[in-house]
């Protein structure tokens, strides 16, 4: 405003220009404090998100190291995988040469008591 004006103004208008200048002043006031709460809650978020950044990059560090962990678990079930069929495949043929020993011992068996039975049928007729 220039100092004409302001000479030229009479008491109530310059009260009521003091009080929409007050009314404007503390709506500024008001939108600076909204502004100010809002800064700080962003700042506040903006620590947190550099926290978790930070904390994410730590742990993709290390996956690197998982991956490799993983790969070297994996060979080691395949290899066992493997060597359990091995040991699956022996352990048929065991059992398959078992059933055959039986066999051959039950034959024997049976051979011996027939020739038992022939030697005593023999000795008793030469009695």
């Amino acid at each position: 405003m220039s100092p004409y004006y302001m000479k030229s103004m009479t008491p109530s208008a310059f009260e009521a220009t003091l009080r929409q200048k007050e009314g404007e002043l503390a709506s500024y006031m008001s939108r600076l404090a909204s502004m100010e709460s809002i800064r700080d809650s962003l700042a506040e978020e903006l620590v947190k998100m550099t926290a978790q950044c930070e904390k994410l990059r730590s742990e993709a560090s290390t996956v690197p190291g998982i991956r490799a962990e993983l790969e070297a678990l994996r060979r080691r079930h395949s290899a066992a995988l493997e060597l359990m069929g091995e040991r699956d495949e022996e352990l048929e043929e065991l059992r398959a040469d078992i059933a055959d020993l039986k066999e051959m011992y039950r034959e024997q068996v049976s051979l011996l008591v027939n020739q038992i039975q022939t030697l005593s049928s023999s000795m008793g007729a030469a009695e």
